[in-house]
């Protein structure tokens, strides 16, 4: 695409240009760096008119600088190429490196992939392994190493190729952030590199983190101090249900196979705790059987389910929370 570089200043003059919200800065950097355009071109100064402007196609906005499309034939400062849509499988970006899902993509896929987001790593995500959720991952560009990514006003250092990241909780990290209180005592019982821990402590809490896997907790050791909240967090390496101590007001139960350590977190729970379970479908029935057994009345216990994202084929991950009596 040929464009005009201009002040964005002078579209005022422009008349039946699109409203300002169709510019978007951000969709500039997708078509290409326009750093190599150079200053602000002459063409436009020069012509009076605004013939030259092609409204078929979106004006650019970035930085008080207008990239404005040129009809054919008409003198232009730059040339944009936008790069070729990625259309391969779903991924997440974390940091500069590219995580991708499961399904191994083609090589024009991979090739459209490093163009559009040109990331300094890919990798190919085939699943996580055993209780410390170990990634498995097959490297097809660049080499792994330690990344920054911020969420939600928390900052974490991680290597994707290392340790769980998963984007797909964002709505429920936001939503355990709401319910949370400052002041309230919190046992993180699979913190991983604190995806649950430091929003509830930047909250104000207090947060037992426990994490099995050691190089995890290396990341959530260093994610506190990194967002200034390690006098909030106790982070513990170990087996949670070892760990635990003392009586908490909310309980994070971020694994699936969670429901197995309802026995031991339930005696350290205050009276009107919260749980919050997470499972492969509804276990409702399973968390009732689990509080009888411990000694609370099921009937009087408030269980609502909360959908967290499809997990497969008519299959959701699904958050109880439980409302102790």
């Amino acid at each position: 695409m040929h464009v005009r570089i201009i002040p964005a200043e002078k579209l005022k003059e422009l008349k039946a240009l699109k409203s300002p919200k169709d510019h978007n800065s951000a969709e500039t950097a997708e078509h290409g760096k326009l750093e190599e355009c150079g200053e602000y071109g002459n063409g436009a100064e020069s012509d009076e008119s605004w013939d030259w402007v092609d409204r078929e196609r979106r004006t650019f906005v970035d930085a008080g600088v207008a990239y404005v499309p040129v009809k054919d034939g008409y003198d232009y400062d730059c040339e944009l190429n936008p790069p070729k849509k990625y259309r391969g499988p779903g991924y997440q970006t974390i940091g500069d490196t590219v995580l991708i899902h499961y399904k191994m993509p083609s090589d024009a896929e991979l090739k459209s992939l490093i163009e559009w987001k040109n990331p300094a790593c890919v990798l190919l995500l085939k699943g996580y392994d055993g209780i410390k959720r170990i990634p498995a991952v097959e490297v097809l560009y660049g080499e792994p190493h330690e990344v920054i990514h911020k969420e939600n006003g928390c900052i974490y250092s991680l290597d994707p190729s290392k340790v769980m990241f998963s984007m797909g909780n964002r709505n429920e990290k936001t939503r355990m952030v709401k319910m949370t209180r400052s002041g309230e005592r919190i046992a993180d019982m699979f913190a991983g590199i604190g995806y649950f821990t430091l929003p509830a402590a930047i909250t104000g809490a207090k947060v037992h983190a426990m994490e099995i896997n050691p190089v995890s907790y290396g990341y959530l050791v260093k994610n506190a101090e990194l967002n200034g909240v390690s006098d909030r967090v106790d982070a513990e390496c170990g087996d949670c249900r070892d760990l635990l101590k003392g009586k908490y007001d909310r309980a994070f139960m971020g694994h699936f196979e969670s429901r197995d350590m309802l026995p031991d977190i339930l005696p350290h729970m205050k009276q009107g705790g919260i749980l919050h379970v997470h499972s492969i479908d509804d276990i409702t029935d399973t968390i009732r059987a689990a509080l009888e057994e411990s000694g609370f009345n099921a009937g009087e216990t408030g269980i609502s389910i909360n959908r967290v994202k499809k997990y497969a084929p008519h299959r959701w991950h699904i958050v109880s929370d439980v409302v102790l009596p």
